[in-house]
């Protein structure tokens, strides 16, 4: 036994120092064929227990910009074990837990840590930092509205394409989100791009909140993200006005012409309706015991049959009048030459043009001595704008004759700057 300790005693100090040296060789042995590596993964945050706001009619503001963020999280391990992970980090998940705020109020500011865990059993790793590691949390009321649902269209249609208004699979949306951001939005709109549209077809849009500066409103969501819109292919067609005219005028007068303004309306519909539209029939007018020209004004879109519609900028309105004459009455052609506008406005140029029959009536003899190339008459032309119009004539008459209505047309610019006129 004491041969043995001396043994053991002999030379100890390089005896330790063997042990020593084995050990560090050990390690670094374990270190070339397992090292021990650090690692940065990315993962973006989700938002658990966020019914506790939301059923206390609260929410976070700044809940989307939340989950927005990406967590940097260092693990450390053997670099094989580390090489054996899922590059697609389905093993790691950041999330944030609402469940702490049961008492929170609106307008608090909570500060809640930012959870990671590894999924899928993995053991040997160490999760060393996660940045950020604290996020905060700004408490709002929970509002929400109904808003109808807009659509535009991106780029123009081609000129000469008609097509029937959209019809959408829903025609509101609701907006949902904190108090003051669903304040801020005004519209929902889909965009449609306009060379999508083409005959008839079924086009997808996605929705998106604005505010009244046309700018988008983040932090929101949408009841439904897009909707379906359809547009129909329209057929044009110009349709004639037919009238007719009942009964027998006073004793004394007789029934004369009966004039359409316009004589023709454009329409526009499925071309299969407008195959078998032929005529638009207004109202029957009847003349039992009148003394005196009618006037009637009808509104088109009353009598137009259903899915039909006037095209635009077509007149939404026709009026018809029907000559009712004394026996002593006479039909003139007064000229543009005789009339001068009435009521003009500086800056405007107005030209009359071409001729209108009137029918005068009064005593005959009267009626027999006017010159119709002396007569005079005005056209007021107040309240219109630049474009053709067609306006009533008044005419210079003596006592005891009056004229029926008529039109002539009259052509209404702008007048040329002095200094455009000299360029």
């Amino acid at each position: 036994m004491k041969k043995f300790q001396e043994t053991l005693m002999k030379d100890l100090g390089w005896k330790l120092l063997s042990i020593g040296i084995a050990t560090i060789m050990w390690f670094m042995v374990i270190n070339i064929n397992q090292p021990v590596d650090t690692r940065t993964y990315s993962k973006y945050i989700t938002l658990d227990n966020m019914e506790v706001l939301t059923d206390r009619g609260l929410t976070a503001r700044n809940a989307e910009d939340i989950a927005a963020t990406k967590v940097n999280i260092k693990i450390k391990a053997q670099r094989t074990s580390l090489d054996r992970l899922n590059q697609s980090n389905d093993w790691l998940q950041v999330s944030v837990d609402f469940s702490g705020l049961k008492n929170a109020m609106a307008g608090d500011t909570v500060s809640l840590p930012v959870k990671v865990e590894m999924l899928g059993g993995y053991s040997g790793y160490t999760i060393v930092s996660k940045a950020p590691a604290n996020i905060q949390v700004s408490i709002e009321r929970l509002a929400s509205k109904e808003l109808p649902i807009e659509i535009t269209l991106n780029g123009e249609l081609p000129k000469n394409a008609l097509y029937s208004a959209p019809v959408l699979s829903a025609n509101t949306v609701w907006v949902k989100g904190p108090a003051s951001s669903v304040e801020r939005v005004i519209a929902v709109r889909g965009m449609i791009n306009a060379q999508d549209v083409q005959g008839d077809v079924q086009l997808n849009a996605k929705l998106v909140p604005y505010d009244s500066h046309g700018t988008q409103v983040k932090g929101v969501k949408l009841g439904t993200s897009e909707v379906t819109v359809i547009y129909g292919a329209l057929g044009l067609k110009s349709i004639p006005i037919k009238v007719n005219i009942s009964g027998t005028p006073a004793d004394g007068f007789e029934f004369g012409e009966t004039t359409c303004t316009p004589q023709t309306i454009e329409v526009v519909a499925n071309p299969e309706i407008l195959k078998d539209f032929i005529y638009l029939q207004l109202p029957d007018i009847d003349i039992s015991g009148s003394g005196a020209t009618l006037r009637k004004s009808f509104a088109v879109a009353d009598y137009l049959p259903e899915g039909i519609a006037i095209k635009d900028g077509s007149s939404p309105t026709i009026q018809v009048n029907v000559q009712v004459l004394a026996a002593n009455s006479r039909e003139i052609v007064v000229r543009s030459n005789q009339l001068t506008v009435l009521k003009g406005v500086s800056g405007m140029s107005y030209e009359i043009s071409g001729s209108a029959k009137v029918v005068i009536t009064g005593e005959e003899t009267l009626i027999n001595n006017i010159d119709e190339s002396t007569l005079t008459g005005t056209v007021d032309v107040s309240g219109l704008s630049v474009g053709h119009h067609k306006v009533p004539i008044t005419l210079n008459l003596a006592d005891g004759i009056t004229a029926g209505y008529a039109y002539i047309d009259v052509a209404i610019s702008q007048e040329a700057d002095a200094s455009d006129s000299e360029s």
